[in-house]
């Protein structure tokens, strides 16, 4: 015997239903544009504070505090709690921020901008074709006798 309802009834339409034109988390070109030019375009130093003038300490801002630029561009976060230093009895936070693929976001901006492209365009007459035809041929048969 079947289970659930054999004739279930048609889902509800109009206002109030499902999402609306125009919705926040709606994918369209502009958005997708938007993505990639905040990860190819991110500062790392977005991320941080300077805490210390003349040292070279950086303190991770709070997550809120960030520019939305900032936080579309990280992938992961991962806070480990350990001992950095062995002996001294001290726990330590390790916090790892891994940030989207920057050369990748880069390559995806360029082959829509149209500065680099991967069609390769091959033009030679019915001759050319058939003696570099020909050759190969050859080629291989040479390869097969010399096993």
């Amino acid at each position: 015997m079947p289970r659930g309802n054999p004739n279930p009834p048609p889902l509800p339409h109009g206002p109030g239903h499902g999402r609306t034109p125009g919705a926040k988390n709606k994918l369209t070109r502009e958005r997708v544009e938007t993505e990639l030019r905040r990860i190819a375009l991110l500062d790392p130093d977005t991320l941080f504070d300077r805490t210390a003038k003349g040292k070279r300490t950086f303190t991770l801002k709070e997550i809120s505090a960030m520019a939305p630029d900032t936080r579309a561009c990280i992938a992961s976060i991962k806070v480990r709690t350990e001992n950095l230093a062995a002996g001294d009895g001290q726990q330590d936070t390790t916090i790892e921020v891994k940030l989207w693929d920057k050369m990748h976001a880069i390559e995806l901006c360029m082959k829509y901008l149209k500065m680099i492209d991967n069609k390769l365009t091959l033009e030679l007459s019915v001759d050319e074709g058939a003696k570099l035809l020909m050759a190969a041929r050859q080629r291989l048969v040479a390869a097969k006798e010399g096993k």
